[in-house]
Protein backbone atom coordinates (compact mmCIF):
# COMPACT_ATOMS: atom_id res chain seq x y z
CA UNK A 1 0.00 0.00 0.00
CA UNK A 2 2.99 2.34 0.09
CA UNK A 3 3.87 4.84 2.91
CA UNK A 4 2.71 8.53 3.43
CA UNK A 5 5.31 11.04 3.69
CA UNK A 6 5.00 13.72 6.28
CA UNK A 7 4.78 16.99 5.35
CA UNK A 8 7.32 18.06 8.16
CA UNK A 9 9.75 15.14 6.77
CA UNK A 10 9.24 17.54 3.14
CA UNK A 11 9.77 20.88 4.48
CA UNK A 12 12.99 19.71 6.15
CA UNK A 13 14.19 18.50 2.74
CA UNK A 14 15.00 14.83 4.47
CA UNK A 15 12.85 12.58 1.74
CA UNK A 16 15.75 10.94 0.39
CA UNK A 17 17.08 9.76 3.64
CA UNK A 18 13.18 9.03 5.03
CA UNK A 19 12.69 6.95 1.43
CA UNK A 20 16.58 5.28 2.68
CA UNK A 21 15.22 4.29 5.85
CA UNK A 22 11.48 3.15 4.58
CA UNK A 23 13.60 0.96 2.21
CA UNK A 24 15.44 -0.51 4.98
CA UNK A 25 12.58 -1.66 6.45
CA UNK A 26 10.73 -3.25 3.60
CA UNK A 27 13.83 -5.74 2.66
CA UNK A 28 13.86 -6.39 6.61
CA UNK A 29 9.88 -6.91 6.87
CA UNK A 30 10.35 -9.47 4.09
CA UNK A 31 13.08 -10.90 4.89
CA UNK A 32 11.23 -11.70 7.80
CA UNK A 33 7.40 -12.22 6.88
CA UNK A 34 8.80 -15.58 5.34
CA UNK A 35 9.11 -16.77 8.35
CA UNK A 36 6.63 -15.26 10.68
CA UNK A 37 3.87 -12.76 9.02
CA UNK A 38 2.92 -11.46 12.38
CA UNK A 39 5.98 -10.42 13.67
CA UNK A 40 7.32 -8.48 10.28
CA UNK A 41 3.98 -6.53 11.00
CA UNK A 42 5.85 -4.55 13.83
CA UNK A 43 8.69 -3.67 11.87
CA UNK A 44 6.42 -1.20 9.92
CA UNK A 45 7.09 2.41 10.56
CA UNK A 46 4.04 4.77 11.23
CA UNK A 47 4.28 5.97 7.54
CA UNK A 48 3.71 2.44 6.12
CA UNK A 49 -0.07 2.72 5.06
CA UNK A 50 -2.01 -0.62 6.12
CA UNK A 51 -5.15 -2.19 5.27
CA UNK A 52 -7.67 -2.09 8.35
CA UNK A 53 -10.79 -3.70 8.57
CA UNK A 54 -13.49 -2.36 11.26
CA UNK A 55 -17.20 -2.76 12.35
CA UNK A 56 -18.98 -0.03 14.44
CA UNK A 57 -22.43 0.67 14.19
CA UNK A 58 -22.94 4.52 14.05
CA UNK A 59 -22.82 5.66 18.15
CA UNK A 60 -19.19 3.88 17.98
CA UNK A 61 -18.62 5.76 14.53
CA UNK A 62 -19.83 9.48 16.22
CA UNK A 63 -17.89 8.67 19.02
CA UNK A 64 -14.75 8.21 16.63
CA UNK A 65 -15.48 11.28 14.93
CA UNK A 66 -15.58 13.65 17.68
CA UNK A 67 -12.07 12.81 18.60
CA UNK A 68 -10.50 11.73 15.14
CA UNK A 69 -11.89 14.78 13.37
CA UNK A 70 -11.10 17.08 15.46
CA UNK A 71 -8.72 19.82 14.85
CA UNK A 72 -6.29 18.29 17.31
CA UNK A 73 -6.05 15.03 15.94
CA UNK A 74 -3.01 13.88 13.93
CA UNK A 75 -3.27 14.90 10.69
CA UNK A 76 -3.03 11.55 8.97
CA UNK A 77 -6.26 9.60 11.35
CA UNK A 78 -8.35 13.50 10.79
CA UNK A 79 -7.85 12.12 6.92
CA UNK A 80 -9.17 8.54 7.31
CA UNK A 81 -11.98 9.21 9.66
CA UNK A 82 -13.31 11.99 7.41
CA UNK A 83 -13.47 9.42 4.45
CA UNK A 84 -15.02 7.38 6.43
CA UNK A 85 -18.02 9.44 7.47
CA UNK A 86 -18.13 10.92 4.57
CA UNK A 87 -18.81 7.44 3.35
CA UNK A 88 -21.22 6.82 6.14
CA UNK A 89 -22.98 9.71 5.29
CA UNK A 90 -23.54 8.69 1.88
CA UNK A 91 -25.97 5.30 3.26
CA UNK A 92 -27.34 7.17 6.34
CA UNK A 93 -27.97 11.08 5.66
CA UNK A 94 -29.78 11.47 8.68
CA UNK A 95 -28.41 9.68 11.03
CA UNK A 96 -25.16 11.22 10.63
CA UNK A 97 -26.17 14.71 9.97
CA UNK A 98 -24.36 15.81 13.28
CA UNK A 99 -21.44 14.02 12.93
CA UNK A 100 -18.22 15.54 12.88
CA UNK A 101 -15.13 17.00 14.50
CA UNK A 102 -15.99 18.21 18.50
CA UNK A 103 -14.55 21.78 17.25
CA UNK A 104 -17.11 21.81 14.65
CA UNK A 105 -19.75 20.71 16.57
CA UNK A 106 -20.99 24.44 17.00
CA UNK A 107 -21.15 24.92 13.40
CA UNK A 108 -22.55 22.12 12.14
CA UNK A 109 -25.43 22.24 14.97
CA UNK A 110 -26.22 26.07 13.29
CA UNK A 111 -26.18 25.26 9.41
CA UNK A 112 -29.65 23.45 10.97
CA UNK A 113 -31.47 24.87 13.35
CA UNK A 114 -30.26 28.66 12.30
CA UNK A 115 -28.48 29.46 16.18
CA UNK A 116 -25.62 28.14 17.97
CA UNK A 117 -25.95 25.46 20.33
CA UNK A 118 -26.01 26.71 24.36
CA UNK A 119 -22.84 25.75 25.85
CA UNK A 120 -21.63 24.94 29.12
CA UNK A 121 -18.50 27.49 29.82
CA UNK A 122 -14.98 26.33 30.51
CA UNK A 123 -13.61 27.28 34.08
Amino acid sequence: LGVTIPEAIKKAGEEKKFNQLVNITRKIYEKIAKQNLVAAQYLLTNAHRRRVLIKVNARELYHMSRLREDSHAQWDIRNITKQMTALAKEVMPLTTMFIGGKDSYPEVYESYFGKRPKMVPEY
